[in-house]
C-alpha cells in the first residue's frame, strides 16, 4: 500500500500542482514576451483548444489512469470518477484503493479513508498552472504559457509544451472526438508517462453543489499542506 500511496502522490503533483508547480509556469510567463508572433499555427492552435476548453462544463466522466517509467512498465493503475463544476471538481479513485480528490476555488483537500486522513492545501491560484484545471479555469492564457500544436484525423488532438525550461513535465497530449475528452496524457523529463483515459464523458450536466463536499468521520487526522 505504501508503494502505491507513494506514486499516487506523483500523480497528484501532476494533475494539481500538489508540489507548487504553478511557481514554475509563473515564471515561463516573464518570458512569453519574446514569442515570435509569425507562429500563426501555434497561436491558432492554442485559441482553437483555448475555446474548446472555457466553453465545456458540467463534465461528469469515468476514468482510468496508468503511470509508467520510463522502460514502458506499469507501476500505479487506477479508476475513478470525474465531477467539474467551474471552479470546482472532484476527482474520486475507486480503485485501487480509494482517494477523493477535492478543489474548490483555491482550496485542495485529499482524502485518504484507508488513513483515516485529509490533507488540505491553499493553492494561492496555483491550480491554474496544472493540467487537469484547464477544465476547470473561466480565464485561460494558454499562448503564454505553452507552445500549443494541433493535429486533426479522426480525433482531434493538442500536444501542450512548456514555455518554461523549469517546468515539472516535458509535455501533454490531450485528445478529442467531438465534445468529448477521450485522453489526457503527460510526460516528464525522465521517461514517466501519465495517462488518463476518460469514458462516458458528459458535458453540460446539472451537478449538485454537495458534490464537491465531504463529511469526514469522527477520529479523522486533518494535515494542512
Amino acid at each position: 500500500m505504501a508503494v502505491v500511496k507513494f506514486w499516487s502522490q506523483i500523480a497528484i503533483s501532476l494533475l494539481l500542482a500538489w508540489a507548487g508547480a504553478g511557481n514554475v509556469f509563473a515564471a515561463g510567463a516573464e518570458g512569453a514576451d519574446g514569442v515570435d508572433s509569425a507562429d500563426s499555427d501555434a497561436n491558432t492552435a492554442a485559441v482553437t483548444l483555448e475555446a474548446r476548453l472555457l466553453a465545456t462544463n458540467g463534465v461528469v466522466a469515468n476514468f482510468t489512469q496508468q503511470v509508467s517509467n520510463a522502460q514502458g512498465y506499469v507501476i500505479e493503475q487506477a479508476s475513478g470518477t470525474l465531477h467539474v463544476a467551474k471552479p470546482n471538481f472532484r476527482w474520486e479513485v475507486l480503485d485501487p484503493f480509494p482517494q477523493i480528490i477535492l478543489a474548490r476555488g483555491n482550496e485542495l483537500e485529499v482524502y485518504d479513508p484507508d488513513l483515516e486522513q485529509v490533507t488540505t492545501k491553499n493553492l494561492d491560484g496555483t491550480i491554474d498552472q496544472a493540467p487537469l484545471a484547464l477544465l476547470t479555469q473561466a480565464d485561460l492564457d494558454l499562448a503564454e504559457h505553452f507552445e500549443v500544436e494541433e493535429q486533426r484525423f479522426e480525433q482531434q488532438r493538442f500536444v501542450l509544451r512548456p514555455r518554461s525550461p523549469d517546468a515539472l513535465f516535458d509535455r501533454m497530449e490531450l485528445v478529442f472526438l467531438g465534445d468529448a475528452l477521450l485522453t489526457l496524457a503527460i510526460y516528464d523529463h525522465t521517461g514517466q508517462q501519465t495517462l488518463i483515459r476518460f469514458t462516458e464523458y458528459r458535458v453540460d450536466q446539472v451537478i449538485q453543489s454537495d458534490v464537491f463536499e465531504l463529511e469526514y468521520p469522527p477520529g479523522t487526522d486533518v494535515v494542512r499542506g
